[in-house]
């Protein structure tokens, strides 16, 4: 019976740690509203440039929160929550000046991260993640 109760108790863990979908996660239920898509085969914009030369292919951009608040979504180089400081680091700082200092969501599908980026002060970043079940 103990074995029994241990996987039981190890299922129930399992199913707690699950992820929401990407659409039931705080960032599209909480914290934004009225998104709509951007054209991918015309949309022109600094912070695309910076994506893609920074190697991320974008999926989906969506402008939220009456145009202002965009995020970004697509397949990243490296896992946003490893140890890649060298990379997201001067990503968010190239994104900052692109992005008129605005604050945006990266989105990285293929690891089932966002992370969310504000610039607080002038020479800050502020960030912070939130994990969705990757398709």
């Amino acid at each position: 019976m103990p074995r029994l109760l241990s996987l039981a108790l190890l299922l129930m863990a399992g199913q707690a740690m699950a992820y929401p979908a990407l659409q039931d996660t705080e960032l599209y239920t909480q914290k934004t509203s009225d998104c709509r898509d951007v054209d991918l085969a015309i949309w022109q914009h600094p912070a695309r440039t910076v994506l893609e030369k920074n190697g991320i292919k974008l999926e989906r951009v969506q402008l939220c929160n009456g145009g202002r608040y965009p995020i970004f979504q697509g397949e990243v180089p490296y896992d946003p929550q490893g140890q890649t400081k060298d990379f997201f680091l001067p990503l968010y700082e190239q994104l900052r000046k692109a992005n008129g200092k605005w604050p945006y969501v990266l989105v990285a599908t293929n690891y089932g991260e966002m992370v969310y980026v504000s610039y607080p002060q002038s020479d800050s970043i502020s960030l912070n993640y939130e994990n969705f079940e990757a398709p």
